[in-house]
């Protein structure tokens, strides 16, 4: 899910007139607001590791990839999260204890850029899936779907979970999206790329 790659300088962009630069917690040098960068620029958010889209903000050295979404730079430093609601989880700029990477409890897929984490409980979480909504329309299904933060809280009889668009036999503790209608359920991480459009509103 969180995928870096090297910037390429946004083919079409304007400096919103009179805005001073700006500073956040998580990097050193100045970003300043960006407008219209395009689908096809490919440019991936430092935060979420989800692709930017028209308004951002960008690092004002040349030689430096960071670049964030609106909505990434304005995270709660804390987030209280359904998923984990004994303890606080804390936005981390980079994965926790030096590593390269941390692996989200939501989707069990690898992150490298910001972490909402309970050091607790070695419990992490993708930007993108902390804001995951609580029921979805997806493409592949007629009903709408529910957000579980593990099958057995759909009922605790059962005792496997296979995507119904993946085929992939999942854990207990990953996310899944179920309609109780149909027996019909999938994983988070076959259902974010259709919900990654209304999470980055410019704002």
């Amino acid at each position: 899910m969180s995928r870096r790659t090297k910037r390429k300088m946004p083919k079409h962009h304007t400096y919103f007139p009179l805005r001073p630069c700006v500073k956040h917690y998580s990097h050193n040098h100045p970003l300043r607001p960006i407008d219209q960068i395009q689908e096809d620029e490919e440019l991936v958010c430092s935060g979420c590791g989800l692709q930017v889209i028209g308004s951002t903000l960008m690092c004002t050295k040349s030689d430096c990839d960071f670049l964030l979404h609106k909505s990434c730079f304005k995270l709660n430093p804390l987030l209280l999260h359904q998923s984990h609601p004994n303890h606080f989880l804390q936005l981390l700029p980079t994965p926790p204890r030096n590593a390269n990477f941390f692996i989200c409890d939501a989707c069990n897929d690898y992150g490298t850029g910001f972490d909402y984490h309970c050091s607790l409980c070695k419990f992490n979480l993708h930007v993108g899936c902390s804001r995951l909504p609580k029921t979805v329309n997806h493409m592949d299904h007629q009903h709408l779907l529910t957000l579980y933060y593990s099958f057995s809280c759909i009922d605790h009889n059962i005792t496997s979970f296979v995507c119904d668009v993946c085929g992939q036999h999942l854990e207990n503790k990953l996310w899944v999206y179920y309609c109780d209608k149909c027996d019909y359920g999938i994983h988070s991480r076959c259902t974010i790329p259709h919900c990654t459009d209304h999470m980055y509103d410019s704002v």
